[in-house]
């Protein structure tokens, strides 16, 4: 019984001393806009300023993220990060070349399917080298919230 309650303590002691029950990890939550309105689907990293695992996100409706390091909504570690934001927009372009003598064949080999990639959000925040967006993660933080502009 002795030895149960002298566990139970040392448990408790130590959960206290990692904070966020015992996993050292904290909640960040935010919302990022693109020239003032919501974005939503972007992919959002954090990366650690002194390197280390990167965590990450992505932006519902309303431009809203949660941030996970290992698991859904299992938080963040604290200390400086590094932001970076990426919305992509992947079509598809089909174009015909003009037919030669008209005939099926012909449409088939001039006929061609491109591959576009367009980036929605500006570049610079696409690379932890590039961004100039910087968040000090600590316990009992703000939701974090990011504003691009297109032109950056």
């Amino acid at each position: 019984m002795r030895t149960s309650a002298l566990m139970l303590s040392i448990c408790l002691g130590l959960s206290s001393l990692l904070g966020c029950g015992g996993t050292g990890m904290l909640p960040v939550e935010g919302t990022v806009t693109l020239d003032g309105e919501p974005l939503e689907g972007a992919a959002i990293s954090f990366v650690p300023a002194e390197g280390g695992r990167p965590c990450s996100g992505q932006t519902d409706e309303q431009g809203h993220f949660t941030l996970a390091s290992y698991t859904a909504g299992d938080g963040v570690p604290p200390g400086e990060y590094k932001v970076t934001v990426v919305k992509l927009d992947a079509r598809r372009q089909a174009e015909a070349a003009p037919v030669e003598d008209g005939t099926e064949e012909d449409e088939q080999v001039m006929g061609s399917i491109e591959e576009a990639v367009k980036f929605l959000t500006p570049m610079k925040y696409s690379s932890p080298a590039t961004t100039d967006l910087k968040v000090e993660v600590t316990a009992g933080m703000e939701p974090v919230q990011i504003d691009l502009k297109s032109g950056n």
